[in-house]
């Protein structure tokens, strides 16, 4: 009889976390919808009530760090910004402590200390570029299609090797040498972040921009067609689409 006591509450432990889980799910599929009316503010009430349904979910914490990505580049005041970087960054260590072993989790801390790089000095920018690059590096380990892993990697090698003289006297002293970087190394990554994520606008908007900056002008102009041809989901990529009907002009 003991073993029957233990056994049924073992069953209704078991049977709660599933219906907690599937509530979270529910919830998350819910602000997933809210995103893509691009109501980001309710999208965020939403997974924070995920959240408090199942507060060690890798999902609920990768989508608030993207949620809080978003609203840094809405928001239009530094302090405000920095707030949303700030919880941006700290949903994004939540979910790589929660899922080591989830590439996207990786991505958006990777993405958070990118976006940290603007209200720091030059030092810890550089430090903070390490992070970047690390982070990305092991998303795209776990998961090779990860175009949003191989498009930071691009830029990431794109930047490096088109620092300013301060910067790169930084990272020189930081680095020891400074790290294995090119353009053509860029290259690589920017086709692969587009073989991975075709539909994506943004791998192709920020690929046409290198390609333009090395002067590689008719192979720049076929990536700006593209991004017209693409249907944008959100504002950012509007913007693109607005970028390459100026461009194409």
């Amino acid at each position: 009889m003991r073993m029957l006591f233990v056994t049924t509450a073992i069953c209704s432990t078991l049977l709660a976390t599933i219906g907690q889980s599937q509530d979270a799910a529910a919830l998350i599929r819910k602000a997933d919808q809210l995103d893509a009316q691009e109501q980001s503010d309710a999208a965020i009430d939403v997974l924070k009530q995920a959240e408090k349904i199942s507060p060690n979910s890798s999902d609920v914490s990768i989508k608030l760090s993207q949620d809080y990505s978003d609203k840094i580049d809405a928001a239009k005041d530094r302090s405000e910004k920095l707030h949303y970087a700030n919880l941006c960054l700290e949903y994004a260590k939540k979910a790589v402590h929660e899922a080591p072993d989830n590439s996207d989790a990786h991505v958006c801390l990777s993405i958070a200390y990118g976006k940290m790089t603007d209200f720091v000095d030059n030092k810890t920018k550089m430090e903070y570029s390490k992070v970047v690059k690390s982070e990305a590096e092991k998303g795209a380990e776990l998961n090779p299609k990860n175009d949003v892993a191989l498009l930071i990697l691009a830029r990431w090698n794109f930047d490096m090797a088109t620092l300013n003289p301060i910067l790169k006297g930084i990272a020189q002293a930081l680095y020891g040498q400074l790290p294995p970087a090119s353009k053509e190394r860029a290259i690589e990554y920017f086709q692969k972040a587009i073989a991975a994520g075709p539909q994506r606008i943004i791998n192709h908007a920020e690929y046409a921009k290198a390609l333009e900056s090395m002067g590689r002008r008719q192979e720049a102009k076929a990536e700006w067609l593209k991004v017209k041809q693409l249907k944008p989901s959100d504002a950012e990529d509007r913007q693109y689409v607005a970028e390459a009907e100026e461009r194409l002009k």
